[in-house]
This record gives C-alpha cells, sequence and structure tokens, in this order.
C-alpha cells in the first residue's frame, strides 16, 4: 500500500547545486546538466570580472581616487544590483531544477540562507558607496560644503564662496587649506592654521607655504586692508555680509591670495577635532619629531586631557597625540613658526598614508570622519582628479616654507595696541610666491 500523505524525500542535490551557483552563476546548471544555462548565466559575470582586471590593472594606484567619482560610484551601485539579481536567479533556479523550495526540507534552508548570504555580501558595498556619494555632495562645492560640526552635535554653515577660478592648462593648482577650532567653550572660531598649498599636474611637484595666523594689516584684495589679526578675518566677515559680501570663506581666500600675488582656486576647511578622528581611522601616521616636544601645560580640549611629551626621532602618532604635536608651542624652542613646520609634515604624512593599499579598509571610517568635519568648495566633479593629483605627487620632495621673521617676510611688534602682531613685508612674500607658484597671476579674473 502507498502512503500519499508523507512527504517526498528531499534531494540533497539542490543544496549543492544552489551553493555551486552562489559561489559562481552557472557552476550549479552545469552541475544539473543545463549546460547552455549555464553559459549564459557565467559568460555575463566572466566578463564583468575580466572588465574589472583591465580596469584596475591599468588604472594603478589611479583606481583609489575614481572612488571619489560620484558618477562612477553610482555606476558600481547599479551594476552591483544588478549582479545581484543575477546571482540570485542562478541560485534559486539551480536548486528549483533538482527541487521545489519548502520550508519543510532542509536544502530549502541551505539555500535559503545563501540567498540572505548573498544579500549581504551585496548590500554592504552598496550602503558604503551610497555613503560616499552623500559624504562627496555634503563636503563639495554642490552640497553647499560649508557645514563643520561643532563638538556639540549642532553645525555651523560657515558659507564657503560660491566663486572658483578657473584651472587653466598647465597651471598649477592652488588651495587655502585652514583648520578651524571648534573647541569647547570657545566664543569665537579663529582659524589659526592657514597654509596654501600647490600642485603641479605636469611635473607632481609641490609646495606648501604657512600663513601666520598673527599677520595684521593684509590687503583684502579690494583696496581695503585687515587691521586686525588675520586668524580672525572668516569669522569676522561671516558675521557681517554688508561689510564683506563674499562671506568668511571667500574673504579670507581673496585675502590670502592678494598677499601671496597669486590665485587661490579652491578652499578647504578642517575642524581641528576631526583632524584626530581621520588619523585615528588611518592607524595613526608616522612622523619624525626633529626636537622631543615637552610641554606639560599642553590641554587636550576634548578630553581635558593634559600635558604633551613626545620623543626626538621617528614616532608614530595616533589621534590625540599627533593634534598634540600641531597645537603644543610651548616646549622649549618651540613657537608658532615651528608649529606650522609640524603642521606641514603632519599633512603630508596624512598624505602619503591616504596613497597607500590600506585606504580602502579604511574608506567607511573615513567617510564618517570626513562628513561633518570637512567643507570645501571644490566642484565634486573636480575631487577625483585632485586625488589622483595627490597620489601622484612627490610627496617627499614638497617643497615647504613658513613666513617667519628670521627669513625677512614679516616684523614682529610685540607691544602693538593689538598685542602681538606680525606686519607682512608684500615684497619679500609675494617674491617667494612668485617663484613657488610661478609667474604672479591676477587674483580675481
Amino acid at each position: 500500500m502507498t502512503r500519499p500523505h508523507l512527504a517526498r524525500r528531499s534531494d540533497p542535490r539542490s543544496a549543492a547545486a544552489a551553493t555551486l551557483s552562489f559561489l559562481f552563476p552557472g557552476l550549479g546548471q552545469g552541475y544539473n546538466g543545463q549546460w547552455a544555462l549555464a553559459s549564459l548565466l557565467a559568460v555575463p559575470v566572466m566578463l564583468i570580472v575580466a572588465l574589472g582586471f583591465l580596469v584596475v590593472a591599468g588604472s594603478g594606484s589611479g583606481i583609489l581616487s575614481r572612488l571619489l567619482d560620484s558618477r562612477i560610484l553610482l555606476g558600481l551601485v547599479v551594476l552591483n544590483l544588478a549582479l545581484l539579481g543575477w546571482r540570485l536567479v542562478a541560485i534559486l533556479q539551480a536548486h528549483v531544477d533538482r527541487d521545489r523550495l519548502t520550508l519543510r526540507t532542509w536544502p530549502t534552508w541551505v539555500t535559503g540562507a545563501l540567498v540572505v548570504a548573498t544579500l549581504g555580501m551585496h548590500a554592504l558595498p552598496t550602503y558604503y558607496a551610497a555613503k560616499a556619494i552623500d559624504t562627496l555632495g555634503s563636503v563639495s562645492l554642490e552640497g553647499g560644503g560649508g557645514l563643520l560640526n561643532d563638538g556639540t552635535g549642532n553645525d555651523v554653515d560657515i558659507a564657503v564662496p560660491s566663486y572658483q577660478p578657473e584651472v587653466a592648462r598647465g597651471e598649477r593648482v592652488t588651495i587655502l587649506l585652514v583648520g578651524v577650532d571648534f573647541a569647547p567653550g570657545r566664543a569665537t572660531h579663529l582659524t589659526d592654521t592657514m597654509l596654501v598649498a600647490t600642485l603641479d599636474s605636469a611635473t607632481g611637484e609641490g609646495a606648501m607655504i604657512s600663513i601666520p595666523r598673527d599677520l595684521y594689516g593684509v590687503p583684502l584684495g579690494d583696496g581695503r586692508v585687515y587691521n586686525a589679526k588675520l586668524n580672525s578675518l572668516m569669522a569676522t566677515a561671516g558675521a557681517d555680509p554688508t561689510t564683506y559680501p563674499e562671506g568668511g570663506p571667500g574673504t579670507l581666500k581673496a585675502a590670502i591670495g592678494d598677499l601671496l600675488g597669486t590665485r587661490i582656486h579652491y578652499f578647504a576647511a578642517i575642524d581641528i577635532e576631526g583632524l584626530r578622528e581621520v588619523i585615528d581611522t588611518l592607524g595613526g601616521v608616522t612622523v619624525t619629531v626633529a626636537r622631543t616636544l615637552n610641554d606639560p601645560r599642553y590641554t587636550d580640549t576634548l578630553t581635558g586631557q593634559r600635558g604633551l611629551y613626545i620623543e626626538a626621532g621617528e614616532q608614530h602618532l595616533n589621534g590625540y597625540t599627533a593634534l598634540g604635536y600641531v597645537r603644543s608651542r610651548m616646549s622649549a624652542g618651540e613657537s608658532d613658526f615651528t608649529r606650522a613646520e609640524r603642521q606641514q609634515q603632519l599633512l603630508t604624512a596624512i598624505a602619503a598614508k591616504l596613497t597607500a593599499g590600506n585606504l580602502l579598509v579604511s574608506l567607511p571610517g573615513l567617510l564618517d570622519a570626513v562628513k561633518g568635519n570637512v567643507a570645501t568648495d571644490i566642484p565634486s566633479a573636480r575631487i577625483p582628479a585632485l586625488a589622483g593629483e595627490v597620489q601622484d605627487a612627490d610627496l617627499a620632495g614638497l617643497e615647504r616654507h613658513v613666513l617667519t621673521p628670521d627669513d625677512g617676510y614679516v616684523i614682529v611688534d610685540a607691544n602693538s595696541a593689538a598685542g602681538y602682531v606680525l606686519y607682512p613685508n608684500l615684497e619679500a612674500i609675494r617674491t617667494l610666491a612668485e617663484r613657488v607658484f610661478g609667474p604672479s597671476r591676477a587674483v580675481r579674473q
């Protein structure tokens, strides 16, 4: 007698076929003897894999900068979702060709687990690609680019300038980099770190010039002079749009451009505390400390931790120590000028770490560190090219300058009505800038 009420036995080969198609679309169909379907499912994926190898081999290190192109990221999202659907079809078809899907049989549970694993494998890169697109949009010109987190969860709009001079063919790209201090308790957010970086894409040569925070009487580029310390200009201009219609960053960009007698193409600001996050995400950076730093008065503005000691020699610095390295100036033999040298050194070390192969591993954390801590007026379409130029640059050979009184670039007045100030020697500064940046160009078009 037959017993029709009993469920038919499951075919364990259905789970084996699904597993093979999970490993590579078409393998399960080949296992089932469906060779035509196996070829149909496998060939497109093989072409995608081969194309990916060719792109990586042809791009070399430049593949990392391409990941900063929103259009490429969007294309990868679409391709990833299409591949997800293709793999799911291959897995499920391989199973049902051997056995039906039913929750009563263990092969169905195996295939279900494979489906869940496949969804997870494709969901994660899609999530990070979408996150990268969002971050690039938020820090670039198109996204407003001006929101920095003040460390208490609030966003401060520093209103990046909407005007960017065109970069002429063969012209060095010049960027004003500023560090904004959003330390708790500070009523005014000063730009104590200001430096101009330039890069020649043709030769890979570059240079940095640090601008002292105590410069006084800097020309604004419109016939006026700023009779206060330069590190307050961005905050002052941002709070008074009637007097400074270009806004905080735009006014500072124009002033430093006129100071150097050169054109500054782009502006980028980073919250000092955000720099700590970037460094920790990268796993720290290595620098060569010229002199032992021993500053018992140094206080970390975020944690309240006091004291800083870094021995001379090669040192690997975490975010806390690196921040102290570029902020401390009270150790014996140190000053604002030596601190500016250390800031340039640290930025070079960060750039070198960003071009290393571990960038892909660090990318998720970097997206969190950058968003809310970086603001620029760089168009999003320009970011990948700039990143590629940094990757190809001779970072070890960067020319670095600090405008010091010893070199005749500034004149010290320790007893002015504004306290300790530095008056710029415009002729000497512009002579240096012309050599570093090339022949003088109009500050405005």
